[in-house]
This record gives structure tokens, sequence and C-alpha cells, in this order.
């Protein structure tokens, strides 16, 4: 078994460096009192300055990953209305002569790995990777790097997260905290079956396309497992999304194995670490998931989402009391990315000759006709330093985005917008994402060896453990010297729920987390063991009415991908090989050389004859029904052909 790159070397201190754990108090008292007050975490939540500060001196790997800690609300300013919108324009100016062209990459994990790619495999000295060096709040970092096969398939697959339910849970508990608060709050405290997603009606009840996607989103439901009783789904199994996105999470080990990296970027379940699911003993939860895998199995075969319930010995040799964690189930399948993957990959592509710039916020992709205006090249990109607020461009050859979910507004920008008529007004390309919100937290665990001197005891610590949206993983541990005294401490991430159509979570959410469920799995009362609470924030994801990503090419050599929800670390690999085949697909569409019923063909098919960068086609899945193909013409017919006398008029008296 490879060596576990989260278990760094052993550390020796003084008792005077260890400030007291207080069992998050802090944290805690305000987020009840957010309960309270009915106020979201619109803020970032930190523990006390000491402990911050312990947490950077034993886990400075961490502290810079995921700025555990230190990350501040204003880091969020992109999440305002109109501060991360992206505008697609007319490039107006002439190219410079002999002006370098990049293929550009910009955001998340996707988009990285597809500069990896073409770094290693491909022309390395035009690859120009770039993000806006905010990364600690990002849906990357908040998602504890889980890679969960089963995980990447419609929520509507477990009965108790369609719309219709979560519409009652939604007014149950709203019922509940109007008449009892009290009761409310100690059910949200002590009720590991407490249900951490709803929905804020009055956001929903404003905007009629988000009730259109939760529309949507039922049919899709309804189609796929029609009432939860075997036989009533409208959908045949190769029909369904979970057929799609659960064999597209499944390329993932296979991919990075053809790759074949030189650094850890993904460590599955193994005896050490393992990938849980638990059922915390309760016969209605065994029941439910023993549907839901029931279906999934039929959809794509067991092989696909193997999964292995683990005898009593072996939950006894783990540490876990089975009188309250019940049955537990692996995932051999599943584990977690490296937390260091987005620094190795970082310095993959320079090591390569290609360039990596962490100042750099997109704000407009400027683009050309071609085709007598029928479609449109992107030529140039347009950054925001979004510490200084300086301007600058780059000369695009092809651009890749993988942007988050801040990102929800790609507009089409006419020249002298505000003279046209309102046929001219901006345009967004993408098809309509909700917010889906958690809570992230961060914890910082200690166990004096000299109480706890069982090393099995430990084992739990060290697992990824699953249970009704709600989990945890480790980040890192090393063993410390304490005056003499031996010591192990812990640097656990755990995630979970989903407030739509939010970028805040409420406090319920992460309260009951670290109350009723975190606590009594790790058994964080036994004695030897401390722990504090590092930071809590809000998590925003990005979901469309399919639950599973979205893939646009606005522009005969741009793709991107968009509304990964949940899902987006069990796609990033799949995601970077399967936006250089589109584009691929997509260029030669602009050039004529296949026709529009063979383009569809190809997506419907997955039958990419050539991915640039990559030996062989992986995929054989429909992604035609994820592809935007109605706006994949938009931007050239908004800019070059709808009153294009118009626009030429206007340049003239311009």
């Amino acid at each position: 078994m490879d060596e576990d790159p989260r278990l760094f070397p052993p550390m020796s201190l003084t008792a005077s460096d260890i400030p007291p754990f207080h069992k998050g108090r802090k944290i805690l008292s305000e987020l009840e009192k957010r309960v309270k007050n009915k106020q979201l975490i619109d803020e970032v939540m930190t523990a006390p300055d000491e402990i911050v500060k312990f947490f950077g001196l034993v886990f400075p790997e961490v502290q810079q990953t995921h700025n555990a800690g230190l990350n501040k609300t204003s880091d969020f300013k992109m999440w305002e209305p109109g501060q991360n919108e992206i505008k697609i324009e007319e490039d107006l100016e002439e190219a410079e002569e002999n002006e370098k062209r990049w293929d550009v990459f910009v955001g998340g994990g996707s988009a990285l790995l597809g500069a990896v790619i073409q770094a290693r495999q491909g022309d390395s000295s035009r690859v120009f990777y770039a993000h806006d060096g905010v990364r600690g709040i990002s849906n990357w970092k908040g998602s504890a790097n889980a890679f969960v096969i089963r995980g990447v398939c419609p929520l509507y697959h477990i009965p108790s997260y369609n719309v219709l339910y979560l519409l009652y849970i939604t007014l149950r508990n709203a019922i509940h905290r109007r008449i009892h608060i009290t009761s409310y709050l100690a059910d949200v405290k002590t009720n590991p079956e407490w249900i951490i997603v709803a929905m804020d009606l009055s956001k929903l009840l404003v905007n009629p396309r988000l009730w259109l996607l939760g529309l949507q989103n039922q049919w899709n439901a309804l189609k796929d497992v029609g009432i939860y009783v075997r036989g009533t789904e409208l959908n045949p199994a190769n029909r369904t999304i979970a057929y799609t996105s659960l064999n597209h999470a499944s390329l993932t080990v296979d991919l990075l194995k053809q790759l074949d990296l030189p650094y850890s970027v993904l460590y599955l379940s193994n005896e050490r670490s393992m990938s849980l699911d638990a059922s915390l003993g309760k016969k209605e939860s065994r029941f439910q998931i023993t549907n839901y895998k029931s279906r999934l199995d039929e959809i794509v075969g067991k092989e696909a989402i193997e999964v292995r319930q683990l005898p009593f010995n072996e939950v006894i040799s783990r540490g876990y009391d089975p009188a309250y964690v019940g049955t537990l189930t692996e995932r051999p399948g599943s584990g977690c990315f490296s937390m260091s993957a987005d620094r190795d990959m970082e310095q993959d592509i320079v090591t390569h000759g290609g360039e990596v710039h962490s100042r750099c916020r997109l704000s407009t992709v400027l683009v050309k006709p071609i085709n007598d205006g029928n479609d449109c090249e992107v030529t140039r990109v347009k950054w925001v330093d979004p510490v200084s607020g300086n301007i600058s461009t780059t000369a695009v050859k092809s651009l890749t985005t993988s942007l988050g979910p801040s990102m929800t507004t790609l507009a089409v920008s006419p020249p002298n917008e505000r003279k046209l008529s309102r046929m001219f007004r901006r345009s967004n390309l993408l098809d309509t994402v909700m917010h889906a919100t958690g809570s992230t937290m961060i914890v910082l665990i200690k166990i004096n060896k000299t109480v706890m001197n069982n090393p099995e005891a430990l084992n739990k610590f060290r697992d990824d453990l699953a249970y009704s949206k709600k989990h945890y993983l480790l980040l890192a541990e090393r063993e410390l010297d304490v005056d003499g005294k031996p010591f192990h401490i812990f640097a656990l991430q755990t995630v979970g729920g989903g407030f739509f159509p939010c970028k805040h979570a409420p406090p319920e959410y992460a309260l009951n987390i670290l109350s009723s469920i975190f606590p009594q799995v790790l058994q964080l009362d036994s004695p030897g063991v401390e722990y504090e609470v590092v930071s809590v924030r809000s998590c925003a994801r990005g979901v469309t009415a399919h639950n599973f990503i979205r893939i646009g090419a606005p522009a005969s050599n741009m793709v991107m991908v968009y509304g990964l929800g949940g899902t987006g670390m069990g796609t990033m690999v799949p995601n970077a090989v399967l936006m250089s085949a589109v584009k691929r697909q997509r260029g030669l569409l602009a050039e004529g050389a296949i026709s529009e019923e063979e383009f569809r063909s190809r997506m419907r098919e997955g039958r990419f004859d050539e991915i640039p960068c990559w030996q062989g086609n992986p995929f054989s899945r429909n992604y035609l029904r994820f592809y935007d193909d109605k706006s994949s013409r938009m931007a050239a017919r908004i800019l070059f052909k709808r009153g294009n006398s118009l626009l030429k008029l206007l340049r003239r008296l311009k």
C-alpha cells in the first residue's frame, strides 16, 4: 500500500505550545445564536486566535491549501450580484502581428487537469492556466476533496430528497420552529436523522425560472425512479441520467492510470483509510439505502458501484461503537483526492513549460465572426486582478473553463448596447443554475496516547464516513511529542447539507453535524480525546434540472462545464478529457468537416474520433442531452447576424 500523503512527519512541542481545546464552544454558541435569530451562515466563523495559530503550527500544509482559519468574509465578494458575470463581446481590435496565442484554461479542477494533460502530452509552451487566487473559499476545498462514485447521480434517487418531500420537510421544520423554538433546537442538536436539505420558499417564489427548474427536476425523477416502487419508473435503465453520470465518474481511476502522474492525486478506500457508509442503526435508513442502491445496480451494474458490508469484528477493530453506527458498508471504488493536488498540478504545468497565473479573474471573452457571421471564435480574453483591480488581456488559441457555482451568467453584450433596441439585450447562454448550499467545517482532534493507548481506536479518524448527505474525512494527521508524552493529532473536514436556492447555509446544518453525529461516531467524549472546531463556512454549489454537468461550447474554440452540483470532485478527471473531446468536435463542426447531424450523433453516442493529447476514447454514453445545443451559436447570432446592418451603421457613426 502506498504511503498516505495525509500522514505528516512527527513533531516535537512543549505543553506551552498547545492552547486549551473547548469542543468548539465558541462556534457552536454562535451557531445556536444564529438559529434563534434566523440568520444564515453569511460569514466565515473561526475558532479563537490561539487555536487558529496552533492549527497553522501543526498543519501548515492544510492551512496553505485550504486557507483554514484564515478565510475572510470579504473573500466571498465574488458571490455578490454582478461580481462574477462573464461577458462575450465582439473583438473590435486587430490582432498584433506575431502575437502568441495561448490555449487558456480557467477555473477549478476540471480546467486545471485539462491544462496538465496538454502540458504533459501536447504543446506545453502554449498552456496558460489561470485562477483568481481565492481557492480557499472554493467549492473544491469546501467539498473535502471527496470522490464517491455513487454520489454522482441525481439527488432524487433517494426518496427523502425529491422536490415534493423537500417541500414537506421545509414546511414541517418552519412550523416546528415557530411553535416551539426550544424543542426545535434540541431536535437539531440531538437527532442524527434530521434532514439537512431544504428550500427557501421566499426566494423561489420570486423567480419563475427556478420553479421551472424544480418542475423539470421532478419530471426527471418521475422518469428515472417513478414513485420509488419498482416498475413505476418511465425510463429504461439506459435512458436515465444516472446511466451516464455514474459511468462518467467511474472512468476516473482508469484515466488517472493512463495519465500516470508522478504524484498522488487520488487515493482509494483501503485498510488504513476506508470510504464508508453508515446506517446509524436505523432500520428505515437501511431499507432506504438498499432500495437506492438496488436501482443504481440495475442502471449501471454492481461492479461500477461495488460495496462491501463490514463484519461485526471489523467494525470493532476500526474503533467504532456498533451500537451507534449500525451497519458500515465500504465503497472500495471511492476515496479522496489529495488536498495538495492543485498545488502539485500547477507545479507540473510550470515544470513542463506552461504558465500558471493565480490572480486572474475572467471577465470578458472577446470573439470574432467566422463562417459569414454564422459562428464565432475566441480571439482574446480579459482578466481582472481581484486584488489590484487591474485589467489585462491574453490572446487565445482555445479557451477551456470550469468556473464554479459563483458564475451563473455568461452574457452576450453587443457593442453600443444602450443604443440598440431591446432585441439586443444581454442574453445568458447558460442553462438555469440554482444554488444548493451546504456547510463545511474543519475540526482539530488531539489524542493523548497515554490515555487512549489502543492503536485500533485511531482507525476511525482516518476514514471517509457518510450518512444521509453528511460526511467527514481526514485532511491530515501527525504524531506529536509533547514534553516526552505521545500524542496524535488529526485535522478532519466535515461537510453536509443543501439549501435551495441560496448561497448561504442555515446554521442548523453545521450545528446538526457537529452536535448529533460527529462527536458520537468518533466518540469524542472518550478519555484522552479533545477537539476544537477551527472554522465553519457556507459552501455553495450550482445545480441544474439534470443534477449533472452541463457542457457549453458557445464558440468554435471554446468549451466549458458548469452546474456540477455536489458531484464536482467526482467528475473532475473525466470532465477534463471530455472538454478536450467536445472542443475538438466543435472545431470540426465550425470548419465544415462534419455536419450538424454528425456532430449531434457523435455527442449522443459518445463517439469521439480523436481527443487531443489523449489516446483512445473512454466515452460511450449520451452527452448530447447535457450539451447546450440551442445556445451554441447564439453568441454569433446576437453579435453578427441580428440587426447586422444596424450594428454596421453604429460602428460607422462611432
